[in-house]
């Protein structure tokens, strides 16, 4: 694609032009980072004061030389293409039907909610596919399909539009349906835009993001354009979730609850009610989307995702490693262990990270004190924040006694050695992150590597 080619397709959304270089070009991406001299590269410029230069500074540190901006700034020795800010998806949708056209073969399924959008999509794509429907889940834990990690990193839970219609375009050969998690972030910035999903879930929903959307109304209302982009405008829902279903009818929604039964068949972290839940609401979109019945021998061979509910025996005790991180998702997970493993101890190890919502931290704790016998606080993801202020702001939540230990690895090691009783060790916050954030470096960290680790030694000695 070269420069009077990009021209043509942008033609009646342009507002400014430059061309200067004719590298041909093959890719485009939103991430100056990731754009060399045969990429173009979507930035949006806001009006925030610094945001020229943020920009500036980053195109430096960068091999692009094709840009398309939502705003004039003046640079030298790339092409330019500026675009009105209100038109930029619609360049985008431009730009990939030329480079990553969709054949409209991949039919996609979209989940949101506070927790449980991981475990639905990760659900949901093995029942399809062993149903005879490859397909792909896509969000946290990156791009899978039943047999293997396809991509590990997508940049953020939901991609951008551009980055989705890459994704659709690689695998729309291949694959059948995706089961997509949609943050509230991404309906909030129109990720999805013309993005037709053939049904939507809505897993759960309770405070979190708030450093993001202005309140929880504002929270809500961004996971509600998911029904914008959907097919089949019945929202799936747990039928668990009483308040969220009167809020969705109050604000005049369909919506489809659904329930499901534990077996002792399944897993053992289909124990959890939540997990349950998720099961359900993976199942109906399953059949939804394929027409087909998901059977009993199907929902036997399931497995969880890693990080989510992942039991590690550790003598008589039984240690958990799970992603849970918010007031809500801690709350059920505790709640869950002390009514299913009520003969054992619980011990909960958790932090909250930094530079995110801080009003849920003492809420968590909170969460944490209704259940636990034994707490110990600790750091989670700090980024750029002071790892011990965010403890302090979580420790108003606690009423029950705690010990605190800012570094994680030795508070993971302090909660096994200290095991007097039979015990359940949940580990929180981080499940199937393999690393730790720290004044924007991330080194690697895996709880559940520390856990083996302590266990395997501790065999040794």
């Amino acid at each position: 694609m070269n420069n009077s080619k990009i021209k043509e397709i942008l033609k009646d959304h342009l507002v400014f032009e430059n061309t200067i270089v004719s590298d041909e070009v093959t890719s485009a991406t939103t991430n100056l980072q990731l754009a060399d001299e045969h990429s173009i590269c979507f930035y949006h410029i806001t009006d925030l004061p610094n945001s020229n230069q943020l920009f500036l500074d980053r195109l430096k540190e960068s091999n692009c030389r094709n840009l398309i901006l939502s705003k004039h700034v003046e640079v030298e020795g790339v092409n330019v293409w500026v675009i009105d800010h209100k038109d930029f998806l619609k360049a985008q949708e431009a730009i990939a039907n030329c480079l990553y056209p969709n054949d409209g073969s991949l039919k996609i399924a979209g989940i949101t909610g506070t927790n449980g959008k991981t475990t639905v999509s990760y659900l949901a794509m093995q029942m399809a596919t062993s149903l005879g429907f490859p397909s792909i889940s896509i969000g946290t834990i990156g791009i899978r399909s039943s047999k293997e990690i396809l991509e590990d990193d997508i940049l953020s839970t939901t991609p951008s539009y551009l980055e989705l219609r890459k994704i659709i375009n690689k695998y729309q050969k291949e694959y059948k349906f995706i089961f997509m998690e949609v943050s509230s972030h991404a309906l909030a910035q129109s990720r999805l835009y013309s993005t037709e999903l053939e049904c939507c879930a809505w897993t759960s929903f309770s405070q979190d993001h708030l450093d993001y959307h202005k309140d929880y109304e504002d929270y809500f209302n961004a996971k509600l354009k998911i029904v914008k982009n959907s097919k089949n405008k019945n929202i799936i829902v747990p039928a668990i979730e009483d308040d969220l279903i009167s809020m969705l009818k109050r604000s005049g929604n369909l919506v489809d609850p659904v329930s499901c039964e534990y077996s002792s068949e399944f897993d053992v972290g289909f124990k959890a009610t939540y997990n349950q839940a998720n099961l359900a609401v993976a199942k109906r979109m399953v059949e939804l989307i394929s027409g087909q019945v998901v059977g009993r021998d199907i929902l036997k061979s399931l497995t969880l995702p890693a990080g989510r509910f992942e039991s590690i025996q550790f003598k008589d005790n039984i240690v958990i490693v799970d992603y849970a991180h918010t007031p809500d998702a801690l709350e059920n997970i505790c709640e869950t262990i002390k009514k299913d493993f009520s003969s054992f101890h619980l011990v909960v190890v958790f932090g909250c990270g930094g530079d995110r919502d801080k009003s849920k931290r003492p809420l968590m704790g909170e969460a944490v004190a209704k259940y636990a016998d034994s707490i110990i606080v600790t750091s989670d993801n700090p980024r750029t924040e002071n790892p011990e202020k965010i403890i302090e702001d979580i420790l108003p939540g606690i009423t029950t006694p705690f010990e605190q230990e800012v570094d994680r690895r030795k508070a993971i090691q302090l909660s096994l050695k200290n095991i007097t009783s039979k015990s359940v060790v949940l580990i929180a916050g981080k499940g199937h992150e393999e690393y730790q954030d720290v004044m924007g470096k991330k080194t690697h960290f895996s709880d559940k590597e520390e856990v083996l680790k302590y266990i395997k030694e501790s065999e040794n000695v």
